[in-house]
């Protein structure tokens, strides 16, 4: 029998953030390993002479949203490609590994910090060659990461870097206090771009069968890398 793709798992976590474990929240596992040397020098390098908490936040977001570059096909070898560590040393990956880091960094600084799943219709793809691949343009389980601050959870979507949304004509994605931060319904021309239509919920940790899905679906992710750059395309 053969191992569920992403699209054809079915997992759901909490619906309400706030039934999250603040403690399980700032714990480093082993796929959010912020105690690892190069995560601990990174946030201190990220916060040095910042005191405000917000700017904190905005910081460490810009940071994974520019400097980790957003790759759709990033090139995964084994499990460890997941970890933030490993995520922070390749300086790019998909919406996965982006989250992983970004949680990561906001537990290194202090801040409760979790990962919400969310499937949502990408507009644009259906204009490209990918709608082979993706026919209906849904992106299953797109992750982002949630920070806990003032009280109040908040999502932070910082998947797609500046560099893509200028040549894409895509909406980047900004910090604004006291609001949540996420994917783009409309391009800046005005066209539809993300359609939100399932919430999966808010996860403490790193859920391993997506880890597993991948691993076991390597031949099939190692076609779409080829595709991928074939045609020269990005999401």
């Amino acid at each position: 029998m053969a191992a569920s793709t992403l699209s054809e798992l079915s997992i759901t976590g909490m619906a309400d953030p706030n039934g999250l474990d603040i403690n399980a929240c700032l714990l480093a596992d082993n796929w959010i390993d912020h105690d690892h040397p190069e995560i601990v020098k990174k946030a201190k390098e990220l916060m040095a002479g910042i005191e405000d908490d917000w700017e904190k936040i905005n910081t460490i977001f810009e940071f994974i949203r520019d400097e980790i570059v957003y790759n759709f096909a990033p090139i995964i070898e084994s499990m460890a490609d997941w970890k933030a560590s490993t995520v922070l040393v390749h300086k790019n990956g998909m919406c996965h590994q982006k989250s992983n880091l970004q949680v990561a960094l906001f537990r290194a600084v202090g801040f409760p910090a979790a990962i919400s799943y969310q499937s949502a219709i990408d507009y644009p793809l259906l204009k490209t060659r990918y709608k082979e691949m993706i026919p209906n343009g849904v992106l299953a389980y797109h992750a982002l990461g949630v920070v806990h601050v003032d009280g109040q959870w908040y999502r932070m979507d910082a998947t797609l870097d500046s560099g893509l949304c200028n040549r894409r004509g895509y909406q980047l994605t900004q910090v604004k206090k006291g609001e949540e931060t996420l994917l783009p319904k409309i391009k800046k021309n005005g066209d539809p771009h993300f359609e939100l239509i399932e919430d999966h919920g808010y996860f403490e940790v790193y859920p391993e069968i997506f880890v597993n899905s991948f691993m076991a679906n390597i031949d099939k992710w190692k076609y779409w890398q080829s595709f991928v750059r074939k045609e020269h395309l990005s999401m």
